[in-house]
């Protein structure tokens, strides 16, 4: 029986040591590789809140043409409707030379009164696996593995029951957060 023992043990051992070694190798491995993602996602999270800590604080005391620094052109103003009702692709492109002539559509009396204010229950960040067409074109439009936030506000409408929204989409361009797109209930175009 201790003979059956220890060549038991002695046909085990090398299996026991080659198995302890590899699970603690790609476990490291593994924590590494979180750690990174979630430092990743920690730089965008803070990179974008003092981008729109800037985009909000121009706003509020209206200055319009350092906002346009917060911005990235072409800036898309509107969605594609496709005929089932959803929305689609980015639409309505304008430029940094374009901008002043639709300033005052994208940034109405209703944006300069209620962003500024908006709080974080108006934020939210879009799902990278998102099937959103909508949301797919505006990717494209920031650095690969940046995360997409969006700023959305709904309000009623002065003197009616009706609601009103306006939403802008910030991403990450060339380093930087910007916003990249806007859209709302009534075209800018």
């Amino acid at each position: 029986m201790k003979k059956k023992a220890i060549i038991y043990f002695l046909y085990m051992l090398p299996i026991f040591a080659s198995g302890c070694e590899q699970p603690g190798k790609k476990s490291s491995t593994q924590i590494h590789a979180v750690s990174n993602v979630t430092q990743s996602k920690v730089n965008d999270e803070k990179d974008f809140y003092a981008a729109l800590r800037l985009f909000k604080k121009e706003l509020a005391v209206k200055n319009i043409g350092a906002v346009a620094q917060c911005m990235h052109f072409p800036f898309y103003t509107g969605q594609q409707q496709l005929p089932d009702g959803r929305t689609g692709n980015i639409s309505d492109p304008i430029s940094l030379q374009d901008f002043n002539t639709y300033k005052s559509s994208i940034y109405n009396r209703d944006v300069l009164r209620l962003l500024p204010a908006t709080k974080d229950d108006n934020l939210s960040e879009i799902d990278n696996k998102t099937d959103d067409p909508y949301y797919l074109s505006v990717k494209k439009l920031t650095d690969s593995g940046s995360k997409l936030y969006e700023l959305y506000v709904q309000y009623a409408e002065s003197n009616t029951q009706a609601e009103n929204y306006f939403a802008f989409v910030f991403g990450r361009v060339n380093g930087k957060y910007k916003a990249v797109a806007y859209y709302a209930k009534w075209p800018v175009k």
